[in-house]
This record gives C-alpha cells, sequence and structure tokens, in this order.
C-alpha cells in the first residue's frame, strides 16, 4: 500500500491551518471559499490507498451545486465555490470537520 504524497501533506495542512483559524466563528464559509483552490489542486491520485475515497467524498460534496453561470452561459462561480455559498453554517461546519478528519489519518501516515 503507497503511502500518500508529500505534497497533499503540505497543502492539506496549509489548508487547515487556515479552516482552524475560523473554525469556531461565523467565518468559516468565507474561510472555505478562500481556501477552495485546494480542492482542485489536491488530486485523489496524492492520497494513499486508504485515504482516496475519503478525499473523494470530500470533493463530491464540494461540487454538488455545480458552476453558477450568467443568462449568457458564462461561469461567474466554479463549482465549488457555488456549493460553498449554498452551504449554511453548519454544512461549513460538517465539511470542515471531515477535512480535519482526513488530516489527522494523513498526519499518522507521515509519523
Amino acid at each position: 500500500m503507497k503511502k500518500s504524497n508529500i505534497f497533499a501533506y503540505i497543502e492539506l495542512s496549509k489548508m487547515v491551518e487556515e479552516l482552524r483559524q475560523s473554525a469556531a466563528s461565523d467565518k468559516l464559509k468565507e474561510k472555505l471559499k478562500a481556501q477552495a483552490a485546494y480542492f482542485n489542486i489536491l488530486e485523489p491520485r496524492y492520497f494513499s490507498d486508504s485515504l482516496i475515497s475519503e478525499w473523494e467524498g470530500i470533493l463530491a460534496i464540494t461540487k454538488q451545486k455545480g458552476a453558477k453561470v450568467d443568462d449568457e452561459g458564462k461561469v461567474i462561480s466554479n463549482a465549488i465555490s457555488n456549493t460553498i455559498e449554498s452551504f449554511n453554517q453548519k454544512e461549513c461546519q460538517k465539511l470542515a470537520d471531515q477535512v480535519f478528519g482526513l488530516f489527522e489519518k494523513l498526519q499518522k501516515e507521515f509519523q
């Protein structure tokens, strides 16, 4: 079984550090949207076999609404930002908790 890529560890640690600063506040939604790029750059292949499906599940949650388009069909908000924007505080907290949980498992792989 392969270990997760060090890139996944480093980038997810940056994301988690930022999210933890806002985890218990009403700013969590804004912080999740600000960190949305991590959901795009951290591809499942960077994770170990045991963590791929968990990361894929998180990604599926973040993209469930799809992109927001205007009347002309131009994308005005990508799928992740659009989905997070639709979340209430409880849903934002749940997503953050899933990311935190995955990161804890990822940390154990590198200890």
